[in-house]
């Protein structure tokens, strides 16, 4: 559960100036917080020592598991993520990936999986300026505008059966040591898959203070006329959407009743 106080511990550490960052995806890893928090205040329970920094998170229900170990190595995974549904099978990881971006992701587990089908991540992505090639029939790609994102769809060729998606970023096209990658395999829900895309496209700024100095050199930093007190508040009312969704959710669909029924009385106990 979420407390009062941990909001503001939050509202603490975003206190003063903050910048624009764009593009988002060169605005480093962020506040972990837009994802454990959003997380907790969907009934998400905490499995790891509170005053260890990595923080292990599980879903009410079981099916889902999200790992955050802050202080990997460079290069190493930053997020991991597995499903436990016994028809829904996947596995993914990430590296140093923006906060807010991940996010389009994880806010959709704790939701009902949407009727609708979602759109097409190509098409999304095309809607976006984002260049779309295939390749023999085996794999499809992306690129963003400026080259720096790639997103991959293609068959595991190292001794697994199945496809992974794969999203790559550097800083300057093909060229230059990745910034941060996303690797998941074995067919998520489409929805997940949509969702993420498009946070990973949108083309709003990120807000960074200066404290969160992980933002890579090549990215544009202009200050932001989001004020510390705005961005919190923004936050504020993220969790308070996520419980009312929830909370929706559980009214639409109740879970089913766990209370055994009632014993019989003992007339009909001792009947033959």
């Amino acid at each position: 559960m979420l407390s009062r106080q941990q909001l503001d511990v939050f509202a603490d550490d975003h206190t003063g100036i903050l910048d624009d960052i764009a593009p988002r995806y060169l605005a480093g890893p962020g506040d972990a917080r837009h994802i454990t928090h959003a997380l907790a205040a969907a009934g998400w329970k905490v499995r790891s020592d509170p005053l260890a920094p990595v923080v292990d998170l599980v879903s009410p229900d079981l099916r889902y598991r999200l790992r955050h170990e802050p202080q990997t190595m460079a290069g190493g995974a930053v997020w991991r993520l597995r499903s436990n549904d016994p028809h829904e099978h996947w596995y993914a990881q990430f590296t140093a990936i923006p906060a807010e971006i991940l996010a389009g992701l994880t806010d959709q587990l704790v939701l009902p999986r949407p009727a609708k089908e979602p759109p097409c991540v190509w098409d999304l992505l095309a809607d976006a300026d984002w260049s779309h090639t295939t390749s023999h029939g085996d794999g499809a790609e992306a690129r963003s505008p400026d080259a720096l994102v790639s997103v991959e769809h293609r068959r595991i060729t190292e001794g697994y059966e199945g496809r992974a998606w794969r999203i790559e970023v550097r800083p300057r096209p093909d060229e230059g040591p990745v910034i941060w990658t996303a690797w998941i395999a074995y067919e998520p829900p489409p929805h997940l898959i949509s969702a993420l895309a498009s946070a990973l496209a949108d083309p709003a700024p990120l807000q960074r203070t200066w404290t969160q100095n992980r933002t890579h050199y090549s990215a544009r930093r202009t200050e932001s006329r989001v004020t510390s007190e705005a961005h919190v508040a923004a936050h504020r009312a993220r969790i308070e959407t996520v419980r009312a969704r929830v909370r929706a959710a559980r009214r639409a669909n109740p879970p089913a009743s766990t209370t055994p029924s009632p014993a019989p009385p003992p007339s009909l106990r001792q009947a033959r």
